[in-house]
């Protein structure tokens, strides 16, 4: 359980292809805390940079935070703040995060809850993850919702520009979206679901993306009719 001293963020690693981990390395330094949900990324030398949710010791004060480390994970620095933009202390606090990171930039992808309004938003770092001093929303969707939606967003970095897909419900139905964000300017550029309207569809969610230079490819699940289905989109060029 996450409120047991033990239960704590580790990291193992491998340096021969994964056929051998090293002992885990606890990532958390406070105590005092309850953390879950970790994401992993790395910096351009190999270094981890490995976020996670944090909440005092009564699940309380929800948001995400980063810490990195200079030694391929043998030790880790204090975590520090990457949420709490948009006016808004509070996180969706069933959804997982994600951290992405690209040459010097760093994205904490997450879910807000700024009073039950649960749309998608990034902090970013400059630094490569040691401080995360600015923040937008990925989406102006404005979802009112009561509980969490236990979703979360994923993104790539092209240049200076931000990828990311997530679910949003504001339609009354689960739809995913891929939105367009520039970097340098701190603000959404486009929005647009990623499919257009399915009969028999209810629901779609846990998008993912990856890249390889421009071409990318999405991934989600849906629901059409009485059929669960795994989705592909593809790009040669994504921008």
């Amino acid at each position: 359980p996450e409120s047991e001293p033990a239960s704590l963020i580790h990291l193992v690693k491998s340096f021969n292809g994964g056929r051998s981990f090293t002992p885990p390395v606890r990532v958390d330094s406070s105590t005092g805390s309850i953390s879950r949900f970790p994401a992993v990324a790395c910096d351009p030398e190999g270094h981890p940079i490995v976020a996670f949710m944090k909440f005092d010791a009564s699940f309380k004060e929800s948001r995400w935070v980063v810490a990195r480390s200079n030694d391929f994970g043998e030790s880790f620095s204090m975590d520090q703040k990457a949420s709490g933009w948009g006016n808004s202390e509070a996180v969706c606090d069933c959804c997982p995060g994600t951290i992405i990171s690209q040459g010097n930039v760093c994205a904490m992808l997450y879910r807000n809850n700024r009073a039950n309004i649960r749309d998608c938003w990034a902090g970013i770092s400059t630094d490569r993850g040691y401080q995360f001093t600015d923040g937008f929303a990925l989406e102006n969707n404005n979802w009112n919702l009561m509980s969490c939606p236990s979703s979360s967003p994923d993104g790539i970095i092209l240049d200076d520009t931000l990828y990311s897909v997530f679910m949003n419900g504001v339609s009354g139905k689960q739809r995913t979206y891929l939105s367009r964000s520039s970097l340098p300017n701190r603000m959404l550029s486009s929005i647009t679901t990623l499919t257009e309207t399915i009969p028999g569809l209810t629901l779609q969610d846990d998008p993912r993306i990856a890249s390889d230079g421009t071409p990318a490819a999405i991934v989600w699940r849906q629901i059409a009719g009485a059929s669960a289905q795994p989705l592909l989109l593809f790009t040669r060029n994504v921008a």
